[in-house]
């Protein structure tokens, strides 16, 4: 039996729900409510020490971090492949996963979380400092404090938009001369990658248009038209700027 534990589809949740939505997998989803703090649970904790989603159980094994719990739905359940079978571009593949969790993706959770000050400055400071003692991860919960107090400053938020121009710009120079970001095929690539680059036009504008990326905006069209795509962002909700 195939568990997930998620939250909404953005960002690592995304990557993983769109893995198994590709894959026809059945599994039993546990989303948890981020704003609840729900995965600073003593009942998830049990689960994953670290407090971090998405987490894979499959048989009762744990498996964490959302783009090796991807390789390994691919490797087990190798019914519809997501790996490019041609080596060069399997190692193509896992260069991109390889960058979205070390560049991308922190990137875009400094920008998520100053987004998210406001809803951080209401929490009562009793409530906050109780959430912030059950949080494992220092870097985590350094985060929380910040965004509840000062939130990051000009020149931090500079430098995410500056990474993320980066990211638009790389993928846009691969997808100049590829159909899809590993190569000749869709793959696990494109899953994680897209997962981050979902809002990428309306954080940064200015660096993410049709005139200053095409390739990436005709390659977010074709994910944006695949039906699994389409389901799991209809699950999203309405944003309110």
């Amino acid at each position: 039996m195939l568990e997930l534990y998620h939250f909404e589809p953005f960002a690592n949740s995304f990557k993983v729900l769109l893995c198994l939505a590709e894959k026809r997998l059945t599994f039993v989803s546990h989303r948890l409510g981020g704003s609840k703090f729900e995965q600073y649970s003593p009942e998830f904790l049990a689960i994953n020490p670290l407090g971090q989603v998405p987490v894979l159980v499959h048989d009762g094994r744990v498996l964490t971090e959302s783009s090796v719990i991807n390789e390994y739905l691919d490797e087990v359940f190798p019914q519809v492949p997501l790996r490019p079978r041609e080596p060069y571009e399997r190692a193509r593949m896992r260069i991109w996963s390889k960058f979205v969790d070390e560049y991308f993706c922190p990137a875009l959770t400094v920008i998520g979380a100053h987004g998210a000050r406001h809803y951080a400055r209401k929490i009562p400071t009793d409530e906050l400092e109780s959430v912030l003692a059950r949080i494992p991860l220092p870097e985590v919960r350094a985060k929380w404090a910040t965004i509840a107090g000062a939130s990051y400053s000009a020149e931090q938020l500079s430098e995410a938009r500056r990474q993320l121009a980066v990211c638009a710009e790389r993928m846009n120079a691969t997808l100049a001369y590829s159909p899809w970001l590993a190569g000749s095929t869709y793959s696990l690539a494109d899953i994680n990658v897209f997962s981050m680059a979902i809002g990428l036009a309306r954080v940064i504008p200015e660096h993410v248009n049709a005139e200053a990326t095409p390739c990436l905006m005709r390659w977010h069209g074709k994910m944006t038209s695949r039906p699994t795509v389409r389901e799991l962002l209809a699950q999203l909700p309405t944003r309110v700027d």
